[in-house]
């Protein structure tokens, strides 16, 4: 019995090992951005976040075990808008998403994939921007905001698309923050009756929802 549980492992540890693939390649795709909308009425009537695109390419490489499981990892330079309405900010990351996979074959020429996985992306660069406007009558006092991201945040990826040919890979991802993107910072100023300006303070944390259309190429 012991031996016959031997050789059949020895049996899965062999056909895992023939049929795994390494592939490594490159991936580009565009980045649909949906930043959520902030619960404080008052920063919901001054400030309001804009859908907005970008885009990624980068480094992708990808190993498939046996019975369709695998994994993929890529390296990507992402650039993404941050629109808040009255302003905005092109924001630049790089991405480290890393996904297990299942593969269903549709024939030779075609086959299917789901994905899911973290993601790690580090901002490389503007971090934090700030602008005011004239809200007074008189002109005397504008409203200030500020806008300070996150130098990194972790992510979800949930996706799925097509492999033609065993080197063309089509698909899309839709990437859920786990952690925050940033916090908005308005400031509302007031004169009081003996011409002195206060300033009344909101802030509110924010998440960047993004949809994600990619390609792959695997040489």
């Amino acid at each position: 019995m012991k031996r016959f549980f031997t050789l059949v492992v020895a049996m899965v540890a062999i056909a895992t090992t023939a049929s795994a693939q390494f592939q490594i390649g490159v991936e580009a795709g565009l980045n649909v951005n949906f930043p959520s909308s902030f619960d404080n009425a008052t920063l919901k009537q001054t400030v309001d976040p804009k859908n907005s695109l970008g885009w990624f390419a980068g480094l992708k490489a990808k190993y498939q075990f046996a019975m369709g499981l695998g994994v993929d990892g890529a390296v990507l330079f992402s650039q993404l808008k941050n629109d808040m309405g009255q302003s905005s900010k092109e924001l630049q990351s790089i991405a480290v998403p890393i996904n297990l996979r299942y593969q269903i074959g549709l024939g030779k020429l075609a086959s299917i994939y789901l994905a899911a996985g973290p993601q790690w992306s580090v901002n490389i660069g503007d971090h934090d921007w700030s602008w005011s406007d004239v809200s007074n009558a008189n002109n005397l006092v504008n409203d200030y905001y500020e806008v300070a991201t996150k130098k990194h945040n972790i992510s979800a990826n949930l996706g799925a698309g097509v492999i033609l040919m065993k080197h063309l890979q089509v698909g899309f991802t839709y990437n859920i923050p786990l952690t925050k993107n940033g916090e908005m910072i308005y400031r509302e100023p007031t004169i009081d009756n003996l011409g002195r300006t206060t300033y009344e303070e909101y802030s509110e944390n924010w998440k960047n929802n993004t949809w994600q259309i990619r390609a792959a190429y695997f040489f």
